[in-house]
């Protein structure tokens, strides 16, 4: 049984304004990383082709806008996709909170059937950072992790 039942595969980046989002996009899609900081208006995409078990797929990775007044895109933005990475900067303990918000938001996004099985992964960025907020062993990111919900 194919691992991936398309040929491509949508992945949503979520999570608060400026944890890093763009960075993590265009560092994987085309090696490239700027400290600069642009703000993500709306939605925006970047496909990669990756080879993977003799088969070529096409990972369209989509940075979301992490600010409230853009959430109307939700249902067109959340639709086909086929995994989320929710994302941190382990600089802010306010982003690492919000991530419930934007999880709960997520749910209410995906069809009902998918969120047993909906992969979901978190990623706290900006590690290379001296004035860390958010540490992988505090309690608080280890309920989160066991329990996303």
């Amino acid at each position: 049984r194919p691992m991936f039942r398309r040929s491509h595969l949508k992945i949503l980046l979520i999570g608060n304004s400026g944890v890093g989002k763009s960075a993590l996009m265009n560092q994987y899609v085309n090696t490239r990383f700027s400290s600069r900081f642009r703000a993500t208006i709306g939605a925006d995409f970047l496909s990669k082709e990756v080879h993977i078990d003799g088969r070529t797929l096409i990972v369209q990775i989509w940075d979301t806008a992490g600010t409230e007044r853009f959430h109307a895109l939700g249902t067109a933005l959340y639709r086909g996709s086929d995994c989320c990475l929710l994302v941190f900067d382990v600089t802010s303990v306010y982003s690492f909170q919000a991530l419930e918000k934007w999880h709960k938001q997520l749910l209410l996004q995906i069809e009902p059937e998918e969120e047993p099985t909906f992969p979901i992964a978190i990623i706290g960025n900006k590690t290379d950072l001296e004035n860390r907020e958010v540490h992988t062993e505090h309690t608080a990111v280890q309920q989160l992790l066991q329990h996303p919900t």
